[in-house]
């Protein structure tokens, strides 16, 4: 889930009032360090501003910072600073300043993102038309997850950082205590009965102190998402529209409420709800990511990432750490492959930049092998195909590389979010219901009916 932008609909009133002073440090547009700029280099401190979400996780900052560094040895008169929060907290932000014209020089998003902030600033848009820089060139083929950055057939975004999609990484030491073979988890069902054997009372006080599987409970976003990535997609097809999410992105064909995705939420009720299976309480992922590598739980629902960031966290922990596909689904009698989200970290460019062709620079320039080593280091796959896929990169990341594994020979061919600008509030309503399903314990049935009539207003 990667935005929150229903709630952030809340700050346009005030944007007018208050962005322009509290967040103007963001745009270069109104610098008063670069008026002297002209869009050229030359002998002039250019300043770039870039943003992006997961700097404040650990990995991502050691990437980003070198990457950064690593630039300037070639471009010293180029000053790049990045401005980044949590991920909950970026996405009220980033609203808050397109609305006010003042986004950073470059923004890190996701493909799904690009229509709905583009379009904060009307038919003129927030960004810029890459069209005339990737279309035709080896940037168009060569990057994971290119085809998904466009809006209305044209590029608005450059995947040139990193991507990743999603599998079940557990504790080797644990399921080799329990007595499970990884290998065995092939259905739902196997992942199942799995997390329910793990669950164990560890100290003999009569009380559960080891789960199966840490899952997000709470009001963080993954609350909607690990649910419809693991259960629903795959058996619905789309959670918010049939056909794997497709057009015409019509009120009719709201889908949130079709009998298999409310399957998958009773299904996914039971899960949580057993003792052993899962902890009881709320917890958002960073609790859930805690739990797992405190040895409190022995499955977790993650993407590469999650490599960088346990290495980060312990680097004793990786020779514990495995990895293993998300189990098929079945369903009134047929089997259903997972077809989790693909998530590349795609870039754009502020309409409201001063140095659009020195941002754009800077973006080139991280697609290559170069920069593209350097992005290794967050855990999350480089998105150049022709780095990714060299023999030296599987061997140096083998975690990682099962991912393509999983990708090519296991999953279906991935479900992505709806690209509209109705996203972010399809989103919200997803997260408002899936809280009342998974933490109020409230009837799915009439939760995702519920769902479906706010959305469908949505799309009206």
């Amino acid at each position: 889930m990667k935005n929150r932008f229903k709630r952030s609909l809340a700050l346009l009133t005030a944007a007018s009032a208050v962005g322009t002073v509290a967040l103007a440090g963001c745009s270069n547009g109104g610098d008063d360090a670069n008026a002297a700029g002209s869009g050229s280099a030359g002998a002039e401190k250019i300043k770039l501003s870039f943003e992006t979400s997961v700097y404040a996780e650990a990995p991502h900052k050691k990437a980003i910072d070198a990457l950064i560094q690593k630039y300037n040895e070639s471009n010293p008169n180029v000053e790049i600073t990045v401005h980044g929060t949590d991920y909950e907290n970026f996405w009220d932000k980033l609203t808050t300043e397109i609305i006010a014209g003042t986004q950073g020089d470059i923004v890190q998003v996701y493909p799904e993102n690009i229509a709905t902030y583009n379009a904060l600033q009307g038919e003129k848009g927030a960004f810029l038309n890459l069209d005339d820089r990737i279309k035709g060139t080896e940037l168009e083929t060569d990057l994971v997850g290119q085809e998904l950055s466009k809006v209305n057939g044209s590029y608005y975004a450059l995947s040139d950082y990193a991507w990743g999609t999603t599998g079940i990484f557990y504790r080797k030491s644990l399921f080799q205590k329990a007595g499970i073979d990884p290998a065995s988890i092939k259905t739902l069902e196997d992942f199942k009965q799995a997390a329910i054997k793990l669950g164990v009372d560890t100290d003999g006080d009569g009380t559960v102190d080891q789960y199966g599987f840490s899952s997000v409970v709470g009001s963080h976003p993954f609350v909607a998402s690990e649910w419809y990535r693991l259960v629903a997609r795959p058996v619905s097809g789309g959670i918010f529209f049939a056909d794997g999410e497709s057009g015409p992105y019509t009120a009719d064909r709201i889908n949130v409420n079709s009998p298999a995705n409310v399957w998958a939420a009773e299904w996914w009720q039971d899960l949580i709800n057993n003792p052993q299976a899962t902890p009881p309480g709320t917890r958002d992922k960073k609790v859930s990511r805690e739990m797992f590598w405190n040895g409190q739980a022995a499955m977790m629902m993650d993407g590469p990432w999650f490599i960088g960031m346990t290495r980060e966290r312990d680097a004793a922990l990786m020779d514990d750490l495995g990895l293993i596909p998300q189990p098929s689904v079945e369903y009134e009698g047929q089997t259903y492959k997972p077809n989790p989200h693909n998530y590349p970290l795609v870039a754009m460019i502020s309409a409201n930049s001063k140095y659009p062709d020195e941002a754009w620079a800077f973006l080139k320039w991280m697609a290559s092998a170069e920069a593209q080593e350097i992005v290794s280091q967050s855990g999350m796959i480089p998105s150049s195909k022709a780095y990714a896929g060299t023999d030296a990169y599987s061997q140096a990341n083998p975690l990682a590389a099962q991912f393509f594994d999983f990708q090519q020979n296991v999953y279906a061919p991935a479900v992505m979010d709806p690209p509209i600008p109705e996203l972010g509030t399809l989103n919200q309503t997803l997260i408002n219901y899936a809280q009342n399903m998974f933490v109020a314990k409230q009837d799915a049935k009439s939760s995702l009916d519920k769902a479906a009539e706010e959305m469908k207003k949505a799309m009206n």
